[in-house]
């Protein structure tokens, strides 16, 4: 049977009021399909704060002094004469700030050590993970 042949019976079942013929049943509700949004990966326990409400505190005042270091440096910054005679100080001072962000953020979390991991400053993970103290 050629194409033709195939496509004049489907019109003549067609007008004969066969719907069988036709594949697609438009009345019908489509088929559910799988959504393709993912749920979101559970949090680290590292991002988790910790129900210690003094190790909470601690990491309030840690960030509280981070923000102050901050501002001082920016106030010390925008002094050309300050930035050409101390740029090694004022370096300094935005190293202490980000070291106490980190700090913080241990302090702060459910599961230190995870946190400690999550330490993007090389020489503050390292003496954090050092095998000896001392």
């Amino acid at each position: 049977m050629s194409f033709w042949d195939k496509a004049a019976a489907e019109v003549a079942a067609k007008k004969a009021g066969r719907g069988d013929v036709i594949k697609g049943d438009f009345g019908a509700e489509p088929p559910a399909r799988r959504s393709i949004r993912r749920d979101a990966p559970p949090t680290p326990l590292a991002l988790i704060p910790t129900e210690d409400r003094l190790r909470l505190r601690l990491a309030e005042e840690l960030e509280y002094a981070r923000r102050m270091l901050a501002v001082m440096g920016d106030e010390l910054s925008s002094d050309g004469l300050i930035v050409s005679k101390h740029p090694t100080a004022l370096q300094s001072i935005d190293i202490v700030s980000q070291m106490l962000g980190h700090v913080a953020g241990v302090v702060r979390s459910s599961d230190p050590e995870a946190a400690v991991e999550r330490i993007g400053m090389v020489e503050l993970k390292a003496r954090l993970t050092r095998k000896s103290i001392g």
